[in-house]
C-alpha cells in the first residue's frame, strides 16, 4: 500500500505543477486561454481544459490566475486532476528571455483520481507521451492547500483516499531536484511526509528519498531508492530504515529498537529481501535478521523468515511499560523455578502422540533472558519427555538437559543435566539476586550430574563439579522436610577445593548464599584435595573429615601438607557459642621458614603491634618444630583459656605459656599472664627473634631473653624484660599498656652496662666514626611513653671516659623526630663530620681523602639538641672552650646553629651545616671571631711571633663534591679580616736612608746583588707599627684569595696579595714594601722591595726581590750626572736660537714687498677690463636701436601695399640679378656692427710687467 501512497502523492504534484508551469512559456495575451490549453495538453500528454475564468497581468511582474483547471477525462468523464484555483507569479526579466522563475505559486483544493487497472498498470501512464521543457522553469515556492487524492484499485476492489493534503514544494527545474514538505491523512490517519529527488537519469529512474511519519504511530519510515515505471507499472526500490517517533518530552532509550534493510515496492507487493533488527545497547545489540513479503494483489499472503526473533513471556497479560519497571532484580531461584514451571503448566499438553520442536534466539521471562533456546519434546500424560533441551542462561551459561518433567501434583524432574557457565557472577546474580565475592573471582563454573529434583530432595549423583580451575568428583545430596533440620552431605575429591566458592555454590542450591542458612544444615563432609582454598589462603595436600551436628563441630582428622610453608596435623572438637566455646585441640607444626605462616596468621588475626613484631622476626624462627595446645571452657562450667608452645626454632629453645579467664579476655589481652623464655648460644639470633633485624655480625655469646607480663588493670600490665650475654646486661622494668592503640605506653627504668657496645651497634647497621677500638658504655635513664612521644629523662652515663648527661624526647607521631638536651665533656667537629661524609683524611698518603663520600646511613631524621661542651675541637688551632649551640641532625645532614664559645683569645659565634645528598657532600658555614689574638693565630719564630695585635674575622663559605678533596677544591665564599694595633717584628720600614748612603758610597756599579746584601743588613732589624689593616678576601675553587691589601706607616707602604689552597694546605703570595723617598723621589723608579711566600701554609718559603730598589738607587746616581750635562747643553742651544730668529725676520720683510707689487698690477688690469666692458655695452645698445627703426619703417611700407590673397605666396622678382654680391647677414657680417678685433698678444686677466 505504501507504493500506492507514494505514486499518488507524486502523481498529484507532478501533474499539477506541469499544468501550471507550462503557461508562462506560451503566453499570448490576446488568446491566452486557447494557447494555454493547447500547449498544456501537448506537454502533459493529456487534454487540459480551463473551465473557469482567467486573470493575467504582466506588471509589476507576470501573474496568472486560473480557475477550475481540469486534466484528462477518465471513465465517466471524470478528470484525472481538477484544481479549483491555480495562481502563480514569476520574475519579469527571465520571463522575457523565454524562461520562467516562479517565486510564488498556489494550488487551492486540487483533486486527483488515479486508477490501478486490473492488469496492474496505471491509467495515467497510458496514452500519449508527455513533452516537458523542464529546464525552462524554476520554482522557488509552491504551496498546495487542501488537496485530495482518490486511488481506485480495480485489482482488489478497494479505494484509498488521501485528504487534507498540504505541502510546500521547491525545485530548480521541473526535472529536479525537488524538495517537498507537507502533511496529509491516509484514510483518516494523519501524518507528515517529506520528499527529495534528483533529476531523472539516462535509464529513466528518479532517485527519490522519502520520509513518512504517522502522528499516532511510535515509528516512522525513511526510504531511499530509485522510482521508475516499468511496463506502465511503478517500481520503487532501495533501502529503508524504521525510526522512533516519540514525543519530544519523552527521553529515548539507549537500547531502542533499530530496523533497516532493502525494499521493493510495486502495485502488487511489498518485498523486503533482507532486513536487520537490533535491540539493546548499540555497542552490544541483540540482532535479528531475515526477510519478509507482503502480497497485496489478488492472492494476498504474508511471509516472514527471521533468525533471532525474541519472545517476552513476562509481558503476556501485562502492560509492557509497567511490566518493565515493576520487575524485581533479586528474584530467588525458587521463585524463578516456580515462574517457569507455572508458565510451562499453562501450556496444554496434547493427549495424542506427537513431537514439538522449538528454536528461539531468546525468551524473556521477567528480568531473565534465556537465549539460543532449542527444545525437542514429546507429550507424556501429565508431563513431557524432554528429548533435548538446550538454552543459554544469564552469565553465558550453557544448559543442556534430558529426562522426564512432571508438572502435575508432585512436580519433579529426573534425568541428566549439564550446566557450564563462562560468567558465574552473572548466573549467581540471576539466581540469588547478589554475587558472592568468591563466585565473582571464578572465570568458569559448571557441573554435570544425574539428578533427582523435587521440592524436598535434590540429589546429584555421578557429580562432576568445576569451579574455575578446580575439578571435583563425587556426590551431593540435600534433604529438606517439613519440621526437620535440613541435611547436606558432601563427598568430594579433586585437584582443588575453594571453600568460599563451594559454600556459595552450595548456598545457591540451598536457596540462599548466606552462612546462616548453610550452618542450619546438618553437614557431613569428606573432602580430599590437592589444593584447598579458604579465607583467602591456600593449603596443599589436604585431607579432612568433618561433621557438624547439634551445634558441635568435630574434626576427626585434618592433615595439611603445606599451609603457608608449614606442615600441620590437627584434631579437636568445639561446641557452644563463639562467646563461651568448649574447645580442646592440639596441633603439631613444622616449618623451614615460619615467616609465611606468621604472615598468614597476621592477615586473619586482629592487628596488634606485638603480632607485627613477631611477623617481622619470622625469618629468625627457621627450622621450627612446635607443639601447640589450646583448651577453653568445659561442660561442667567455665575454665581458663590456656595456650602453650614448646619447641625449637633456629637453635633457640622456646617455652611460652599464655593464660586468660575466658576467650573474650584472651583475645583482648585482659587478665592474662604471659611468660616466655628464649635461649640461644648466638645472641644475634635472639636479637632477631625479639623483632629487630640485625646484620650478620658476631656479638656476645650465650644470650638469654626473658619476658614476663601480668595484667593489672584493664589492658595495663606489669612487666620485666631482661637480656643478658657474657659481656652485656640490659634490663627494663615498669608498667605498660598492652592495648593495640596504646601499646607499650607507660613508665619504666632502663639500665645498660656493656664492655663493648660496638658489636650491637653494628648488628643494627649503626656505624660510628673511628670505630674498632671498643666502646664501653654505662647508661641509666627513666623512660616514659605515651601516644605522642617517648621521653628519656635523667639520662646519665659515660662513653669511653667521656661523661654525658641530658634528656631526650622522641616523637611517635613523626618518624625520626626527637628533641632534647645534651651536655658532654668533649665534642669533636671532625668526628661529627665523619658521621655524615665518612673519613676526611687519607691515613696512607696524608691530606684530604679522595675516596667517594659515603652514602648516608640515615635519612628523614629530625633530631634537635641543645648541646654544651667543655671543649669543642674545630679541627684547626686549639679547642673552643665553653661551647654552646643547637645541634640539628637529619641523618644525612648535620647543622650547628647559634654556636658560641672562647677561641684564640676572642669570642666566636657562627653556624655550620654539613650534608650528604646521596653521596654528594656539601658544607655551608659562617662564623665571626671578635678580638682574636694575632700572636696565637699567626706564624711564630724562635724570637717570638711574627706579628702581634688583635683581629676580627668574618667568614661565609660553602663547598660541595663527591669526595672530601673535591669539596675542598669547590669551596667558595667570602670574608673580611680586620687587624688592629699590628706590630711587625723583624722588619725596618725606615731602612731607605741607610740604603741610599750605602749606595752613594759604592765605587763600583750598583747591582741587585750589592743592593740585596746591603738591604739584608738594615731591613730585617727592629719593629714596624702599621696600625689597622682591613683584608677582604674571597674563596673560589677551593682557594682563598686576598688582593690589593694595603698598610703602612710614615716610612713605607705595604701592598700585597695572597692565595691559600685549602685542599693542599699551601699558599703563595707577595708583599711589596714601597719606601717613601720624600724629596729623593724619582719619576719612573720606586724604592720597593718584594717579598714572596710559597709553600706549606704553616711554614712557607720566603724570598726577597730588590730589583726595583736597585733600579731606584742606580737611577738616582744617573740623575746627578745627567743634570751636569744638561747645563752645558742649554748654553749652546740658546745661541742657536738667536741666529734662527734673525733669519726669520729678514724673510718676512721680502715677502711683504712681493705682495705689494702684485696688488698694484692687479688693480691696473681690473680698470682696463672695466673700460672695455663699458664700450662693448654702448655699441650693443646702438645696434639694437637701429634694428628697431628699420623694422618700424618696414611695417609702414607694408601697410601701404595693396592686399593679396592669403593663399598666394609672395613671388620673388624674376628679373633681379644679384651677381657676386652676398646676401645680407644681419648682424653677423663685417661692418658697422662688427666687434672689436681679436688680440692674441695677451692672455685674459694676465698683466705682463
Amino acid at each position: 500500500m505504501l507504493a500506492r501512497i507514494l505514486v499518488t502523492i507524486g502523481g498529484l504534484i507532478v501533474v499539477a505543477l506541469f499544468a501550471a508551469l507550462i503557461a508562462p512559456l506560451f503566453i499570448d495575451w490576446t488568446n491566452f486561454r486557447n494557447d494555454f490549453e493547447r500547449e498544456a495538453s501537448r506537454i502533459m500528454g493529456k487534454p487540459v481544459v480551463v473551465h473557469g475564468s482567467v486573470d493575467a497581468r504582466i506588471l509589476p511582474f507576470p501573474t496568472v490566475t486560473l480557475n477550475d483547471v481540469r486534466v484528462g477525462p477518465t471513465e465517466g468523464d471524470q478528470p484525472i486532476v481538477q484544481i479549483a484555483q491555480f495562481s502563480m507569479s514569476a520574475e519579469l526579466a527571465p520571463f522575457l528571455s523565454g524562461e520562467a522563475l516562479i517565486f510564488d505559486m498556489r494550488l487551492d483544493r486540487p483533486k486527483a483520481r488515479i486508477r490501478l487497472l486490473p492488469d496492474g498498470t496505471l491509467d495515467w501512464a497510458r496514452g500519449s507521451r508527455a513533452s516537458i521543457p523542464a529546464s525552462a522553469v524554476v520554482l522557488e515556492k509552491v504551496e498546495i492547500v487542501d488537496g485530495e487524492i482518490e486511488f481506485v484499485d480495480e485489482q482488489t476492489g478497494r479505494t484509498r483516499r488521501v485528504s487534507d493534503l498540504s505541502a510546500d514544494l521547491s525545485a530548480r527545474s521541473l526535472a529536479g531536484p525537488w524538495k517537498v514538505e507537507g502533511r496529509a491523512a491516509l484514510d483518516g490517519e494523519a501524518g507528515s511526509f517529506s520528499l527529495s529527488s534528483n533529476e531523472v537519469n539516462e535509464e529513466g529512474a528518479l532517485s527519490l528519498r522519502a520520509r513518512l511519519t504517522p502522528d499516532k504511530r511510535p515509528f516512522g519510515v525513511e526510504l531511499d531508492g530509485d522510482l521508475k515505471v516499468v511496463d506502465f507499472r511503478p517500481v520503487y526500490a532501495g533501502r529503508f530504515t524504521l525510526t522512533e517517533n516519540r514525543p519530544a518530552d519523552e527521553a529515548k532509550e539507549s537500547g531502542a529498537l533499530r530496523i533497516n534493510g532493502d525494499f521493493q515496492l510495486t502495485n502488487e507487493s511489498i518485498r523486503v529481501p533482507e532486513f536487520r533488527f537490533e535491540a539493546g545497547p548499540p555497542d552490544d545489540p541483540y540482532v535479528v535478521t531475515g526477510e519478509a513479503t507482503l502480497d497485496t494483489g489478488k492472492d494476498q499472503k504474508f511471509l516472514l523468515i527471521a533468525d533471532g526473533q525474541q519472545i517476552d513471556v513476562s509481558r503476556i497479560g501485562n502492560s509492557g511499560r509497567s511490566g518493565k519497571t515493576g520487575r524485581d532484580p533479586a528474584i530467588s531461584l525458587r521463585q524463578r523455578i516456580e515462574a517457569m514451571l507455572a508458565i510451562a503448566a499453562d501450556i496444554p499438553i496434547p493427549q495424542v502422540p506427537g513431537r514439538a520442536s522449538l528454536k528461539l534466539p531468546a525468551i524473556v521471562i521477567g528480568d531473565t533472558t534465556v537465549r539460543d533456546v532449542r527444545l525437542d519434546v514429546r507429550p507424556d500424560g501429565a508431563g513431557w519427555i524432554v528429548e533435548n533441551a538446550v538454552a543459554l542462561l544469564p552469565g553465558r551459561t550453557q544448559m543442556e538437559a534430558s529426562g522426564r518433567l512432571n508438572l502435575k501434583e508432585q512436580r519433579a524432574f529426573r534425568g541428566d543435566i549439564l550446566v557450564a557457565s563462562n560468567q558465574p557472577s552473572g548466573l549467581a546474580n540471576w539466581l540469588a539476586g547478589s554475587v558472592d565475592p568468591a563466585i565473582r573471582k571464578l572465570k568458569t563454573a559448571g557441573f554435570a550430574a544425574t539428578v533427582n529434583l523435587t521440592d524436598t530432595l535434590q540429589q546429584f549423583e555421578g557429580l562432576e563439579l568445576a569451579a574455575g580451575p578446580a575439578t571435583l568428583r563425587g556426590r551431593i545430596e540435600r534433604q529438606s522436610f517439613a519440621e526437620q533440620q535440613p541435611s547436606l552431605s558432601l563427598q568430594l575429591k579433586g585437584n582443588r577445593i575453594d571453600l568460599e566458592a563451594l559454600q556459595a555454590l552450595a548456598g545457591l542450591v540451598a536457596g540462599d548464599a548466606s552462612n546462616g542458612t548453610l550452618l542450619q544444615h546438618a553437614i557431613a563432609a569428606d573432602l580430599s584435595a590437592d589444593a584447598f582454598s579458604a579465607f583467602g589462603e591456600e593449603a596443599r595436600d589436604v585431607q579432612a573429615v568433618l561433621t557438624l551436628k547439634n551445634g558441635q563441630l568435630q574434626a576427626e582428622r585434618v592433615a595439611i601438607g603445606s599451609l603457608s610453608g608449614a606442615q600441620l596435623a590437627f584434631s579437636g572438637r568445639m561446641s557452644g557459642g563463639l562467646d563461651q566455646p568448649v574447645l580442646s585441640a592440639k596441633m603439631k607444626l613444622a616449618a623451614k621458614d615460619l615467616t609465611p605462616f606468621l604472615e598468614m596468621v597476621g592477615r586473619h588475626a586482629v592487628a596488634h603491634p606485638a603480632l607485627q613484631q613477631l611477623i617481622k622476626a619470622g625469618p629468625y624462627y627457621s627450622d621450627a618444630a612446635l607443639d601447640v595446645t589450646l583448651t577453653a571452657g568445659s561442660n561442667e562450667g567455665s575454665a581458663l583459656v590456656t595456650f602453650g608452645v614448646i619447641g625449637t626454632a633456629n637453635g633457640s629453645k622456646i617455652a611460652a605459656s599464655y593464660q586468660a579467664p575466658d576467650v573474650a579476655q584472651a583475645l583482648t589481652g585482659k587478665g592474662m599472664l604471659l611468660e616466655a623464655t628464649l635461649e640461644n648460644p648466638q645472641s644475634v639470633v635472639l636479637v632477631g627473634q625479639a623483632g629487630f633485624d640485625p646484620l650478620p655480625f658476631d656479638a656476645d655469646a650465650n644470650g638469654i631473653l626473658a619476658v614476663k607480663l601480668q595484667s593489672t588493670e584493664g589492658s595495663k600490665a606489669n612487666g620485666t624484660l631482661t637480656f643478658t650475654t657474657e659481656k652485656t646486661s640490659l634490663a627494663a622494668k615498669g608498667d605498660f599498656d598492652l592495648a593495640r592503640d596504646h601499646y607499650l605506653e607507660g613508665q619504666a627504668k632502663l639500665t645498660l652496662q656493656t664492655e663493648d657496645l660496638e658489636p650491637f651497634l653494628l648488628l643494627q647497621g649503626i656505624g660510628l666514626p673511628q670505630m674498632g677500638s671498643g666502646l664501653p658504655v654505662t647508661l641509666s635513664t627513666d623512660i616514659t611513653t605515651d601516644a605522642e612521644r617517648i621521653a628519656l629523662s635523667t639520662i646519665e652515663g659515660k662513653v669511653d671516659q667521656n661523661v654525658f648527661s641530658g634528656a631526650l624526647a622522641i616523637d611517635r607521631k613523626t618518624a625520626g623526630k626527637a628533641v632534647g638536651e645534651l651536655a658532654v665533656d668533649t665534642l669533636d667537629l671532625g668526628w661529627l663530620g665523619e658521621g655524615i661524609l665518612g673519613q676526611f683524611e687519607d691515613a696512607s698518603i696524608g691530606g684530604l681523602s679522595m675516596a667517594p663520600v659515603a652514602q648516608p646511613a640515615w635519612t628523614g631524621l629530625d633530631v634537635a639538641l641543645n648541646v654544651t661542651a667543655k671543649r669543642f675541637w674545630p679541627g684547626i688551632y686549639g679547642p673552643v672552650t665553653g661551647f654552646a649551640g643547637k645541634l640539628e641532625w637529619k641523618g644525612d645532614e648535620l647543622a650547628l646553629s647559634d654556636a658560641a664559645g672562647e677561641w684564640l683569645g676572642g669570642k666566636l659565634e657562627g653556624r655550620l651545616q654539613v650534608g650528604n645528598a646521596n653521596g654528594s657532600g656539601f658544607l655551608r658555614s659562617r662564623f665571626d671571631l671578635k678580638g682574636g689574638d694575632l700572636a696565637a693565630a699567626g706564624w711564630t719564630r724562635e724570637s717570638g711571633p711574627v706579628a702581634t695585635g688583635r683581629f676580627d674575622l668574618a667568614v661565609a663559605m660553602e663547598a660541595s663534591g663527591a669526595t672530601p678533596r673535591a669539596m675542598a677544591h669547590s669551596a667558595s665564599g667570602s670574608g673580611t679580616a680586620t687587624f688592629n694595633g699590628v706590630t711587625l717584628n723583624g722588619l725596618n720600614t725606615a731602612a731607605l736612608a741607610p740604603l741610599m748612603t750605602a749606595a752613594d758610597a759604592m765605587t763600583t756599579e750598583i747591582s741587585p746583588d750589592a743592593v740585596r746584601k746591603a738591604a739584608e743588613q738594615v731591613l730585617f732589624t727592629g719593629q714596624s707599627v702599621v696600625g689597622a689593616i682591613k683584608v677582604p678576601f674571597s674563596v673560589a675553587g677551593g682557594t682563598v684569595r686576598a688582593q690589593s691589601v694595603t698598610a703602612g706607616d710614615g716610612n713605607a707602604a705595604f701592598t700585597g696579595e695572597a692565595a691559600f689552597d685549602l685542599a693542599e694546605q699551601r699558599m703563595n703570595g707577595v708583599i711589596d714594601l714601597a719606601f717613601r723617598p720624600g724629596e729623593e723621589a724619582l719619576a719612573g723608579a720606586e724604592p720597593r722591595v718584594r717579598f714572596g711566600f710559597d709553600g706549606p701554609l704553616n711554614a712557607p718559603d720566603v724570598s726577597m726581590d730588590v730589583t726595583d730598589l736597585s733600579n731606584f738607587l742606580s737611577l738616582r746616581a744617573f740623575e746627578r750626572e745627567r743634570r751636569r750635562v744638561e747645563t752645558l747643553q742649554s748654553n749652546v742651544l740658546e745661541k742657536q736660537r738667536l741666529r734662527r730668529e734673525a733669519a726669520l725676520y729678514r724673510a718676512r720683510a721680502a715677502e711683504r714687498e712681493v705682495a705689494r707689487l702684485r696688488a698694484i698690477a692687479e688693480e691696473r688690469h681690473r680698470q682696463a677690463a672695466a673700460a672695455e666692458a663699458a664700450r662693448m655695452k654702448a655699441e650693443a645698445e646702438a645696434r639694437a636701436a637701429a634694428e628697431r627703426r628699420a623694422a618700424e619703417e618696414l611695417r609702414l611700407r607694408l601697410r601701404q601695399l595693396p592686399p593679396r590673397s592669403a593663399l598666394e605666396p609672395p613671388q620673388a622678382p624674376q628679373n633681379v640679378q644679384r651677381g657676386n654680391q652676398q646676401p645680407p647677414s644681419g648682424g653677423n657680417a663685417a661692418g658697422e656692427n662688427a666687434g672689436p678685433p681679436l688680440n692674441f698678444d695677451m692672455l685674459p686677466d694676465i698683466t705682463v710687467q
